[in-house]
């Protein structure tokens, strides 16, 4: 039975990013529905994709330890379409500056989902203690891929920030905010959640209070973590005036070639 200290700690939290997720979901949807750009229907579904992954992870705590890994391994799914739909942003905004490395993104993602589906269908193919397995490499790879678009375009929005102002400034620097604090974030999640992985072993994963140690407690960070940048982003997004803002026009500063 699910103990209070975990109910507190665990579940509420990631009810809480589940809810925030959903909300972000819904305001930048309606920005679709209102300005017909592909770009905000991506961003739109990063934000249900990581509604769905804390959603699992909170049906975890409540359920016995022996179905936790697998729930992990479910909610492992949506991590890499998640990245898959941050991927699609970053094409759609930028798709007239992609260079020869970006046309990887979406296949390294692609395969990151359909590996992940594969062990999380089949466990025991999931062997990240021995050194060069496959599903390291193709993970490393991605992970590897998160940075650089992260990276590339937040070099790519300080490049035309100059050109902004008003609520398209505004705009421009949420987003700079959440490159920035994605890669930190994501860094720390990544770092985490590998010692959490190798420290406990596949066998020994659960949520339950009983069984935390300093790395459980470490990991557990991300979740007030980023329930705080959910929020942000929530409560920045709705001071945005989007009737006021051309997306086309920033689109295309954004997409123009380089000179």
């Amino acid at each position: 039975m699910t103990s209070i200290v975990e109910i507190l700690l665990l579940a509420v939290p990631l009810l809480l990013t589940t809810g925030l997720s959903f909300l972000n979901f819904l305001v930048f949807f309606r920005k679709y529905r209102q300005k017909e750009e592909i770009a905000l229907l991506h961003i739109s579904v990063t934000f249900i994709c990581s509604m769905f992954l804390f959603f699992l992870l909170f049906i975890a705590v409540l359920l016995p330890p022996a179905v936790h890994l697998q729930m992990f391994l479910v909610a492992n799914i949506f991590v890499w379409i998640l990245f898959l739909e941050i991927g699609n942003s970053y094409l759609s905004a930028f798709l007239n500056r992609s260079s020869e490395i970006d046309r990887y993104i979406l296949p390294v993602f692609g395969a990151a989902i359909g590996l992940a589906v594969l062990i999380a269908s089949k466990p025991d193919l999931y062997l990240i203690t021995v050194s060069l397995n496959i599903e390291l490499v193709v993970f490393l790879a991605a992970v590897f891929t998160v940075f650089f678009t992260f990276a590339r375009a937040l070099v790519r929005v300080n490049l035309v920030l100059d050109q902004f102002e008003g609520e398209e400034l505004k705009l421009l620097e949420l987003t700079q905010q959440i490159f920035l604090l994605g890669v930190c974030s994501i860094g720390f999640t990544f770092i985490t959640c590998f010692l959490w992985l190798i420290s406990k072993g596949m066998d020994n994963l659960s949520l339950e209070i009983v069984t935390w140690e300093v790395i459980d407690w470490i990991t557990y960070l991300n979740m007030p973590l980023y329930a705080g940048i959910l929020l942000g982003a929530l409560l920045r997004s709705l001071r945005i005036d989007f009737e006021q803002i051309d997306v086309p026009s920033i689109l295309n500063v954004l997409d123009a070639p380089p000179e």
